[in-house]
């Protein structure tokens, strides 16, 4: 065997133990679980085949298909934090002293842990706990609810937490987009009398749209896939289960079809997120 071959051998060899290992532990799950999404199986007994019975369940039975209504409280909280987050980068564009400690701080509650998070909320959102306190002392005390009991206001008011947890990172991508922009554009439009709208509207915004589809098709994506908020603070109950509450509570009551069912419809959303993001990303390019 030559030198070539040798070479050859050993890129392949390298390359096949990890493509073995993607097929085993990744792509034979899933088609796997797809298979199970058409039974109906208890984890224990003989598979059953049932057809697209369990996607009919979902995709019908009004019980499951709160579950997405649900996920659509955290897409229109995901509005005002894109917006405060796009604006803060805005705000400090530039370099001035002291900017890495304030994105550290901005950045701070999306490095905190979902149980943490959970825990500060859960005494934020409480009878007597921070919120009412705030709403009773500037005299607003008829504003005041039991946050977390009230089926009307439940959902939105968990669905808030994202906007504290996630708008620093979406201010990290945004500002690092902006920062990416050539300061002689904004020179030039100052020059020609462009007020900082002008340069918002027909600089900022255009350059930095690919970073903006991203982070909406991220909020798309992660607005179907929330679990950890509504688990820790309120395990699901008071309306507040979402699809992927309600694939782990389906195993938990073996039933194993439907939560694959379940967790297939989350894959295929989360999948066309994935794939438009890269499709208006490769245009952009």
């Amino acid at each position: 065997m030559n030198l070539t071959n040798q070479k050859r051998m050993i890129i392949v060899t390298f390359l096949v133990i990890p493509l073995v290992f993607l097929v085993i532990f990744s792509y034979i799950p899933i088609i796997f679980n797809i298979f199970l999404s058409f039974t109906n199986w208890d984890g224990i007994r003989s598979i059953r085949l049932v057809g697209l019975s369990n996607y009919s369940r979902i995709f019908t039975d009004p019980q499951y298909l709160i579950l997405f209504r649900n996920c659509l409280w955290y897409l229109i909280v995901a509005i005002p934090q894109l917006l405060i987050a796009f604006f803060l980068a805005i705000f400090v564009n530039g370099k001035f002293r002291g900017l890495n400690f304030f994105k550290g701080v901005l950045i701070f509650p999306y490095l905190l842990n979902g149980i943490i998070v959970s825990a500060i909320f859960i005494l934020f959102f409480n009878n007597n706990g921070t919120l009412n306190t705030i709403l009773r002392t500037i005299g607003a005390e008829k504003l005041t609810r039991n946050w977390l009991q009230d089926l009307r206001i439940v959902n939105p008011a968990v669905a808030s937490i994202s906007i504290w947890r996630y708008y620093g990172m979406n201010f990290i991508m945004f500002f690092g987009a902006l920062q990416s922009i050539p300061l002689e554009l904004y020179e030039s439009a100052s020059i020609d009398g462009c007020n900082k709208l002008h340069e918002i509207l027909y600089i900022s915004i255009p350059f930095i749209r690919s970073v903006l589809f991203i982070n909406i098709l991220l909020s798309v994506s992660g607005s179907i896939q929330v679990f950890e908020i509504p688990y820790v603070m309120l395990n699901g109950s008071n309306g507040t289960s979402t699809p992927v509450i309600q694939i782990q509570q389906s195993m938990t009551d073996n039933r194993i079809g439907f939560a694959a069912a379940m967790s297939v419809v989350v894959f295929f959303v989360v999948l066309l997120s994935v794939g438009l993001q890269k499709l208006l990303t490769n245009n952009k390019d």
